[in-house]
């Protein structure tokens, strides 16, 4: 797990940063269930089998653990949806409008919604999940979406007027989490209530049992948002570790894990898997020292990018798992403007572009030079990379073997990633690969605006910075394309760096399993009422 971890700098997730919790299950429960399954007809079972953590909680809100939520997501419909395109979309809240010059949004509930107990989902179960929010742990998977939240009304039985600390593009995105009942609760205390573990849901499924170390049991349900499930029951059992999730997935004692299929390729699969990919949002990149005063002419750094074959590294290097990145915007997004890629692979292009820039390959010479008031400059540098990622590293040596090869003088330079780290955080680099794992709230001024805190070449520009502002504060649909569009096309003319791709992540399903599968990287089971069992 480590690798995974270090492969990418992470920036705070908008609905996540949850931590991972250690369980206390052992590995003879794991024995006893590879034993039991192997006495299981998977084409005579019509139970669903899925996996998580132990659940601590099956309270949402207060929910520290990535996979519990993902499974809870099953249970429970969101205030406001997000689609496969990353757009807030309608779900609890039917619509909205801002006020305020965007400090305020006031959201209107959909009348006729229903809890699993047959009462009405109304504002007070509003009002009452965001003071849940507000009491919930630092480490709760919602917790964020209350960060800028300065306070709250019931303008009606149907209303809700949120009002915010600024205006914000990512304000409606932080309206995305589950409700619970008020009336459900009624008085007692949330963060120690027994009804933690009988949770009341809204959505195609409903809690049927729970039993700690073992397993959660779902049932379908008729229920308010007419999504009757063909699946009439999920067995949720209770694993230690993805890895684990894997393995039981490959024995067919799950019937479906989220994966990297090179991961999975390590497990004999002929008993029958379909896979669904879908980009993530794991983005990675060529960063640029701007201390340097070669990066800060914009033909080197063209030069650099249209040197990147970035075709052949997705087919070579990630396998197939992963998608082509002009900016750092999910290519998937809603809002991505850039239909076609701005600097494709042209090594012709690339030397033109260092000759714009002054550097010439002088007779006998390997390596372009430049003269400067100081002296003469060559392109002589090292690409920074953390050792522990095997692609990162690859890619890096794949972009110093074309850069040589167009008058430059590039090697890698592999360092653990502490001393990664340390290096980039001094400024001790001239390229890097980097990645973030960014959040679907398409805000990425960190990295780019002057001073931001991923911003470790030091790249300024006033211009970007007015746009990434301007799309910061942008509220509404028209605004925030408008907005959108300005900054990539600038980050697509300034090249502040290189973007390679976002990363791919597959959803496995066994055999059997048939529907409308369409996995989102934050909602894995997405549409899982239309599924059905062959």
């Amino acid at each position: 797990m480590k690798r995974i971890l270090v492969a990418f700098l992470a920036v705070s997730l908008f609905f996540s940063g949850c931590k991972a919790q250690k369980d206390e299950q052992s590995n003879e429960l794991i024995a006893v269930q590879v034993g039991d399954a192997n006495k299981i007809n998977k084409k005579d079972n019509k139970d669903l089998t899925l996996s998580m953590r132990t659940a601590i909680t099956l309270n949402p809100l207060t929910n520290e653990d990535a996979s519990v939520d993902n499974i809870l997501r099953i249970m429970y419909e969101p205030l406001v949806g997000i689609n496969e395109s990353y757009k807030p979309v309608s779900s609890i809240a039917e619509s909205w409008y801002y006020a305020s010059e965007g400090r305020e949004l006031n959201l209107k509930i959909k009348h006729g919604l229903k809890w699993h107990d047959g009462s009405s989902i109304t504002a007070d179960d509003v009002i009452f999940s965001l003071n849940t929010l507000k009491q919930a742990g630092e480490n709760a998977v919602y917790k964020p979406c209350i960060e800028r939240v300065a306070s709250f009304s019931k303008t009606d039985d149907y209303t809700v007027s949120v009002r915010f600390t600024e205006a914000f593009s990512g304000n409606i995105y932080a309206m995305s989490f589950p409700l619970i009942s008020s009336a459900y609760y009624g008085s007692e205390s949330v963060l120690t209530s027994s009804k933690n573990l009988v949770p009341l849901g809204n959505g195609a499924y409903a809690f049927d049992d729970y039993t700690a170390a073992k397993e959660l049991r779902l049932k379908a349900v008729n229920n308010s948002f007419a999504n009757r499930p063909s699946i009439q029951n999920i067995i949720v059992n209770i694993t230690t570790d993805a890895d684990t999730d894997v393995y039981t997935f490959s024995q067919r004692i799950t019937d479906s894990v989220v994966a990297d299929e090179t991961v999975l390729g390590k497990f004999d699969l002929d008993g029958g898997a379909k896979k669904f990919s879908y980009a993530n949002n794991y983005y990675d990149f060529l960063g640029f020292n701007f201390n340097n005063e070669i990066f800060n002419d914009k033909n080197v750094r063209k030069a650099v990018a249209l040197a990147v074959p970035t075709e052949s590294i997705i087919d070579g290097i990630y396998l197939s798992n992963a998608v082509a990145a002009d900016t750092p915007l999910n290519p998937q997004s809603w809002l991505n403007s850039v239909t076609e890629s701005s600097y494709s692979y042209d090594l012709t292009g690339a030397r033109q572009c260092l000759e714009n820039a002054g550097f010439k390959l002088g007779e006998n010479e390997k390596v372009r030079s430049k003269a400067y008031s100081e002296g003469v400059k060559k392109l002589d540098f090292t690409i920074l990379v953390n050792q522990e990622n095997e692609e990162r590293c690859q890619v890096a040596y794949k972009i110093a073997e074309e850069l040589n090869g167009i008058g430059f003088d590039v090697k890698t330079e592999k360092v653990n990633f502490d001393d990664y780290i340390s290096r980039l955080e001094s400024g001790d680099f001239d390229m890097y690969m980097g990645g973030w794992e960014l959040s679907i709230v398409p805000e990425f001024g960190f990295l780019f605006r002057t001073g931001g805190s991923g911003n470790y070449g030091g790249y300024s520009n006033a211009k970007t910075d007015e746009l990434i502002d301007a799309m910061y504060s942008a509220v509404g649909e028209a605004a925030m394309r408008t907005a959108m569009t300005q900054l990539q096309m600038q980050i697509c003319s300034e090249i502040p760096c290189v973007s390679i791709v976002f990363r791919k992540s597959a959803l496995f399903v066994d055999e059997r399993i048939a529907g409308n599968i369409v996995p989102l990287q934050f909602n894995s089971y997405n549409g899982i009422e239309g599924w059905y069992i062959e």
